[in-house]
């Protein structure tokens, strides 16, 4: 980078441009070109396996309700046919029940330590301006939340992939620990438009009060956000 970022671009969703889906593991995953997304990625033991199974539960509960049913061979094809409005209720449906136990600190809660947040904190901000634009981060005991928007035609899961797996190495390393660090899937979804955006970084922002946390168990980052339209600050 030639200079620090102070504001990062933001893109929202585009009714008119092309969506590409997919379902891998739990959780459905939308796709649009250089959009920015929240995303949240946790420690593999954040959330015990009864959980699992009653987020699974409710899930198929909540298809059912709209005659899907993740019995059929074809129940991720009707999911994507989903409305726009449908598509986002579900995804905070989904959302709003991971979140409640990952606030209740389950785990080993491996990110209370401030050296295995910093590693965390450096491989989010590695790439910037390179592979991706990150506006907002919060780095909690036992997941992370991110406003992240790749870019030069790098793929989130791409992206995330990379910085699990560097961080997941740096610190099972350092710590003697054995894999898995991360859970295997990520929650993400597209940003709308600025108005969720707002509230996007407001959530980060709050997230560390809203567990409970005192300044040492967690790590924040925040930038200001743009439209595209708008001209980049940097500061040199």
């Amino acid at each position: 980078m030639s200079g620090m970022l102070t504001s990062v671009p933001f893109r929202g969703f585009d009714e008119a441009g092309t969506v590409r889906s997919y379902y891998h593991g739990y959780l459905p995953h939308w796709r649009q070109t250089e959009c920015t997304y929240f995303v949240t990625f946790r420690l593999a033991d954040a959330v015990p396996v009864a959980v699992l199974k009653e987020f699974v539960h409710d899930r198929d509960i909540w298809l059912k309700a709209r005659d899907i049913c993740t019995k059929d061979a074809n129940w991720k094809s009707e999911l994507r046919k989903m409305s726009d409005l449908e598509q986002k209720i579900f995804h905070q449906f989904l959302g709003d029940r991971f979140d409640k136990y990952l606030d209740q600190g389950h785990g080993s809660c491996q990110l209370r330590d401030t050296e295995a947040r910093k590693i965390v904190c450096d491989s989010l901000t590695f790439f910037q301006d390179e592979r991706l634009w990150i506006s907002d981060f919060v780095v909690m005991p036992n997941h992370v939340h991110a406003i992240v928007r790749p870019i030069n035609g790098f793929e989130l899961e791409v992206v995330l992939k990379s910085i699990k797996g560097y961080t997941s190495m740096r610190i099972n390393e350092r710590f003697g620990l054995k894999p898995p660090f991360w859970m295997k899937e990520s929650y993400d979804r597209i940003v709308r438009n600025f108005d969720e955006l707002v509230r996007m970084k407001q959530y980060i922002r709050g997230n560390p009060l809203a567990a409970g946390l005192d300044s040492l168990q967690f790590t924040l980052f925040e930038l200001d956000s743009h439209p595209d339209d708008y001209p980049r600050n940097v500061d040199f």
